[in-house]
């Protein structure tokens, strides 16, 4: 079942709150949105809805599955990034980045009559040629060209943000190598006014078809009229198909030369003689003309946006700040796990041994090289406990005549014999083998040189006898 319900204005599917239309089309409408993660964490997002109708039908929805497969492959600043996909019951979502800014289009139409300024004009258009780029270059996972074709390339897709920025989105008629939804033959996807030649006519397009769709976006943008315009769509075609284009200075008289030939190569009808790649178009356009900053685009657009790009902003701002009473239903729903409380028998519970220093659970036997004293044996001999991590407590019993013998069943006994006996049981079972082996190699040392000491003084004092008695031999 989809977890629907409904926070102030808005309609939560999933972890999403789907608030405010913001703009409509014939398959989907886009939303203001709301991502409600855990532990309070929320992104304002644009959320692209199915119309109800469409999502219950197998093909729309694996057209809009496949736009979003393909949109996730393409990684540019100039494309809208598409962040998630929710198909739950009745509701099929396609989640973008929230773009705060206007269409082309509609700042187009706002600047009429006029044109848009040639810097801006020419910086967007570069802008959407390098996502292009990025589109006509995406591969799938494994390496292999997805060769994307957008196909409706438009002033009404491509999203100019405040922040300067613009972007190409609305991958819905792309066309790809690896697309599992396929058109049906003869049929004409995208907006006619900006397309192709070859694409009119159903014929194989490629990348060069979105290079023609934005070489008549910029020149519509530069001329501030329409390119391709008729009373009905045949005539249309005829124009696009037919009759001779002129270039962007007979329109606009201010317009440099050398931008005519960059634009009039990208509205070749044949795509042998048109720019080969939306990268060699941009970069011409870039040499032949002067650009914008992202902050004169952006002040651009807030200038022309006007009453509504604010009354957006305002929007916005009141559904994020709500979105706390958001958070705290979604964590109704959706609970973090309990901590259980502490064991209040924690506090008595004895001191374990540290992991470092891990007791000796095992019988030891360390080599006798001098026998133990009874007065140091004699303390040894009362058992001594240990600590152990798995029992809590053991016994163990030290005896310096017992040799080691395997483990009784019934108890566990620690036997030491060797010149460490000196060493209580508890340091023994606490301590480092390395700082045993230290203590035992300092205690042979000293042995050694004691030894050392004795067979010189005795080789000495033979050696002053025999001078005495050879002494008086001779005497």
């Amino acid at each position: 079942m989809a977890d629907v319900a409904t926070a102030g204005a808005g309609r939560a599917v999933g972890r999403y709150v789907v608030f405010d239309e913001i703009a409509a089309g014939g398959m989907a409408s886009v939303h203001l949105g709301r991502l409600v993660g855990a532990v309070g964490f929320s992104r304002t997002v644009a959320i692209k809805r199915l119309h109800p109708h469409l999502a219950r039908d197998g093909e729309f929805t694996a057209m809009f599955l496949d736009e979003a497969r393909l949109a996730a492959r393409i990684r540019h600043p100039n494309v809208v990034a598409v962040l998630d996909v929710v198909h739950d019951e009745g509701e099929l979502l396609l989640v973008m980045d929230y773009v705060q800014g206007e269409s082309f289009s509609h700042l187009a139409r706002a600047m009429r009559p006029g044109a848009v300024p040639l810097r801006i004009a020419v910086t967007v258009v570069t802008g959407v040629l390098h996502g292009l780029h990025a589109a006509h270059e995406a591969t799938t996972e494994h390496g292999e060209p997805l060769r994307i074709v957008h196909r409706d390339v438009s002033p009404q897709n491509i999203m100019v943000g405040i922040d300067g920025v613009p972007r190409v989105f609305d991958f819905g008629v792309a066309k790809a190598a690896h697309r599992a939804q396929t058109t049906q033959d003869q049929s004409i996807k995208g907006k006619i006014s900006y397309m192709a030649p070859e694409q009119l006519l159903s014929e194989i397009v490629d990348r060069r078809a979105d290079v023609y769709s934005a070489a008549v976006v910029l020149w519509e943008a530069l001329t501030g009229e329409r390119l391709f315009e008729g009373d009905n769509q045949g005539r249309v075609i005829r124009k696009i198909l037919d009759e001779p284009v002129p270039p962007p200075s007979s329109v606009n008289p201010g317009l440099p030369k050398a931008l005519d030939e960059v634009v009039m190569r990208g509205l070749e009808r044949d795509v042998t003689k048109r720019w080969q790649t939306a990268r060699e178009f941009a970069t011409a356009l870039e040499r032949c003309a002067p650009t914008a900053s992202a902050t004169q685009i952006g002040e651009w657009v807030e200038s022309i946006g006007g009453d509504a790009l604010s009354d957006r902003a305002r929007r916005v701002k009141d559904i994020e700040s709500r979105s706390d009473i958001i958070a705290a239903r979604s964590a109704e729903r959706h609970p973090p796990p309990s901590v259980p409380d502490p064991d209040p028998r924690a506090a008595f519970t004895p001191p374990t041994v540290v992991q470092g220093f891990k007791p000796v659970a095992t019988p030891i036997a360390l080599p006798l090289a001098a026998p133990v004293p009874a007065a140091v044996a004699a303390p040894l001999a009362a058992p001594a406990p240990l600590v152990s991590p798995s029992s809590g407590s053991m016994k163990a019993s030290v005896s310096p005549d017992e040799r080691v013998g395997p483990p009784s069943s019934s108890s566990s006994r620690l036997v030491i014999n060797s010149p460490l006996a000196p060493l209580s049981v508890q340091t023994v079972a606490v301590t480092p083998l390395a700082s045993l082996e230290a203590a035992a190699a300092a205690r042979t040392g000293h042995r050694r040189m004691m030894t050392v000491g004795i067979v010189l003084t005795v080789l000495g004092a033979i050696a002053i006898a025999g001078a005495i008695a050879w002494t008086l031999l001779h005497h």
